[in-house]
């Protein structure tokens, strides 16, 4: 890992350190950064905001499951991702309660849009139609509000079967391209 990501990867965990005794809202760069043994310049380097912290951090646990590595979109892969994500589920529900102008959504959104559209574009060597960004659009926010829901209510008992529907509803065409697609951590980390 890059020093770089290091210097990323000090500052998520030490945001997920104090969101167990603080919510979101209450995060400031200052003593997050003071917590990280570093100033605020280091962070405001890395990132615009502590959002996009978590947005990078989000990223991060995804490419554990999904970048560099020969793993195939499935059913597995699905709750590998889930599996890793319900051990820092803390983090995330106090990420994913947080409802101001620059929430999770925004940068999770924007990220799973984009890349779809990549993977359909570089398999099908076409640009993604209209309709296929709708479908993409309703799958990942319908996909998203579920992970929400659970990671909020559900416990570790039910990743296979979210990962099961998931799976199931993903559409066709997205579906085929996932399964030829290489995530590069250089497409995760820019």
């Amino acid at each position: 890992m890059s020093l770089k990501n290091q210097t990323k990867l000090l500052f998520a965990q030490t945001l997920e350190e104090m969101l167990q005794t603080m919510p979101m809202d209450k995060v400031r760069v200052v003593e997050l950064s003071r917590r990280a043994g570093t100033i605020p310049q280091s962070f405001y380097y890395h990132f615009h905001d502590k959002y996009e912290l978590v947005a990078w951090k989000f990223l991060y646990d995804f490419s554990n499951t999904y970048v560099d590595e020969p793993q195939q979109y499935s059913i597995e892969s699905i709750s590998e991702n889930l599996t890793d994500m319900y051990k820092h589920r803390n983090f995330y529900q106090k990420t994913y309660t947080e409802r101001s102008q620059n929430s999770i959504d925004q940068y999770i959104q924007s990220f799973n849009v984009k890349t779809a559209v990549e993977s359909i574009e570089a398999f099908y060597q076409e640009p993604v139609t209209s309709d296929q960004l709708a479908e993409i659009k309703h799958h990942s926010y319908g996909m998203m509000g579920l992970f929400k829901e659970w990671i909020q209510n559900g416990n570790s008992d039910q990743i296979k079967k979210l990962a099961e529907f998931q799976y199931a509803h993903v559409p066709t065409f997205l579906k085929k391209a996932y399964q030829n697609f290489n995530f590069k951590k250089s497409d995760v980390f820019k």
